[in-house]
């Protein structure tokens, strides 16, 4: 049998070893702190055929857009496609019409102006939505923090915090909705039972297709 190789290992407090293959097609083992090197290597030997097959399925998903910020290139958030405009006002230094207007002052650094402004507005309308459905739910996180993560969504702290990644702005708003309502039942139900599904699925009887369009897109999402 070939060796898979595991290009990263990620210990936390988890009790279990779990296995994540990233949108790039690269496999993640999330492992317990104390998780002894011969028996991740063997919970990876045991499941190489899961990992082959996710493997192939990640390659065969929509690319990455490579983006060279120029005039007319799509950027989307919250599941609308805006075209970059840029233009020669010096007012709101961003701002989202019908397209997405960046003044042309900031085109030396705009990769990095663009992703805080993306930040900025994460915060406000993933922080809203959270707010939104601790309400509906009962779950109230210890905290809520956006993230520059590439590679989770969103996570859930042993302590009850919450974790988005800021790229999931650029998702439609049922997609920013289950990833907000799966970490904050996550605060009660720490794994992926089917006690945890149920309880998503009250609050979202149709969470199951929102998953499927994360898993199918994601890689369209990263900036």
């Amino acid at each position: 049998m070939e060796e898979i190789p595991v290009p990263e290992i990620v210990r936390s407090r988890r009790r279990t070893i779990a296995l994540i293959v990233t949108p790039e097609a690269k496999l993640v083992v999330r492992a317990p702190l104390k998780a002894p090197p011969a028996q991740i290597e063997d919970f990876v030997r045991k499941q190489h055929r899961w990992i082959r097959k996710k493997v192939a399925e990640m390659r065969e998903r929509p690319q990455p857009v490579d983006y060279s910020y120029g005039e007319g290139e799509i950027f989307w958030y919250l599941g609308r496609p805006y075209p970059l405009h840029i233009v020669d006002d010096g007012g709101t230094p961003i701002r989202r019409t019908d397209r997405l207007c960046v003044s042309r002052s900031l085109m030396p650094d705009i990769r990095h102006r663009l992703r805080r402004w993306y930040r900025d507005e994460a915060e406000r309308e993933i922080r809203g939505r959270c707010m939104w459905f601790s309400m509906k739910t009962g779950h109230v996180p210890a905290s809520i923090r956006i993230t520059d993560a590439r590679h989770r969504w969103g996570s859930c702290t042993h302590r009850g915090g919450l974790n988005f990644s800021w790229r999931l702005i650029q998702a439609p708003p049922a997609i920013v909705d289950y990833v907000v309502v799966h970490e904050l039942v996550h605060i009660s139900q720490p794994d992926h039972s089917r006690k945890f599904w149920q309880k998503v699925r009250e609050v979202l009887p149709d969470y199951g297709q929102r998953r499927d369009w994360l898993r199918e897109n994601e890689r369209l999402l990263r900036i």
